[in-house]
């Protein structure tokens, strides 16, 4: 049986350490994980899929394909962009050229998905003249 506890005050951290005693005194066991700072949210996660598709949709439209060399074929192939193409080379070397030891978006904290997405978002507007913003459920 899991449980999650956030302490994030004083206060918590007392209530904590409260609760950590007494499932030490019932179960003589108890195992932790945690995770420190402001982990991405869940809507930041499905923001990031959006945003990827929503630039693979702009860079096809806009005539700028993903080029892929294969031995196979012996040559460059230039193929539609996809959500996850976007995602894998697109995001994810901004995201590792900011913060190396952050291999996956899970590691990211919610101040740096935001940094990523506006190194990306200025850059395509910059080189490309085209304008992806990054999803935001306030904005309609």
């Amino acid at each position: 049986m899991g449980e999650g506890w956030t302490v994030n005050s004083d206060a918590s951290l007392g209530n904590f350490v409260k609760h950590v005693g007494e499932l030490y005194s019932k179960h003589k066991f108890v195992m932790f994980n945690w995770k420190t700072g402001r982990q991405r949210t869940d809507t930041q996660n499905a923001a990031i899929h959006v945003f990827c598709r929503l630039i693979a949709e702009a860079l096809n439209e806009a005539g700028y394909e993903m080029v892929i060399d294969s031995k196979v074929l012996r040559s460059e192939v230039e193929v539609p962009w996809t959500q996850d193409s976007v995602k894998d080379f697109i995001w994810r070397k901004v995201q590792m050229s900011l913060y190396p030891e952050k291999q996956s978006t899970v590691k990211l904290e919610r101040k740096e998905v935001s940094e990523v997405a506006e190194v990306i978002t200025r850059y395509l507007g910059e080189k490309f003249n085209l304008q992806v913003s990054f999803p935001n459920k306030d904005k309609t």
